[in-house]
């Protein structure tokens, strides 16, 4: 897909020293400040961050279903991932009014990747915003456990 719509790699490149990678953090950083400004709104735009992860080879496949999610939407995105290990996130950046198509968006994310085999969050941990979302992925029995495990572990929150 990626190649059919012209965005395929010519080059891949790895981090191999400390300075290289802190340039890339940094990049990945400025993500979200870019996605504040994208728009030119005065002042910037809130941004509403969210990620998903699949099977890389489906990869190609979800990034584009989000890119047109957000045009039939009338949103902009920023992505910014980790790509090679299927994670990717979006950044949408909105104003008040925005917000029941931002979660619009958010669901259609998490809808198409979770048909393709994959997971709500890449990430190490997931917030209350996707505990709804990974009662869908794993069944509020799993959630359930995860959540007695924090109570056990953390019993003052």
């Amino acid at each position: 897909l990626a190649t059919e719509r012209g965005c395929a790699a010519e080059e891949v490149q790895f981090a191999s020293d400390g300075d290289t990678l802190d340039d890339v953090w940094e990049a990945r950083r400025g993500c979200y400040i870019a996605a504040m400004r994208y728009r030119g709104v005065k002042g910037g735009d809130r941004v509403f961050v969210s990620d998903v992860c699949v099977p890389v080879s489906r990869l190609a496949e979800c990034v584009a279903g989000a890119e047109d999610d957000c045009k039939a939407l009338g949103l902009k995105c920023v992505i910014c991932a980790h790509i090679a290990d299927g994670n990717f996130h979006c950044l949408v950046p909105h104003q008040p009014e925005d917000e029941p198509a931002v979660h619009e968006f958010e669901a259609k994310i998490i809808d198409r990747a979770l048909l393709c085999g994959g997971t709500v969050s890449g990430e190490h941990g997931v917030g209350i915003g996707k505990v709804a979302h990974s009662c869908r992925e794993h069944g509020p029995a799993h959630v359930a456990v995860q959540q007695a495990v924090k109570r056990a572990l953390d019993p003052l929150g």
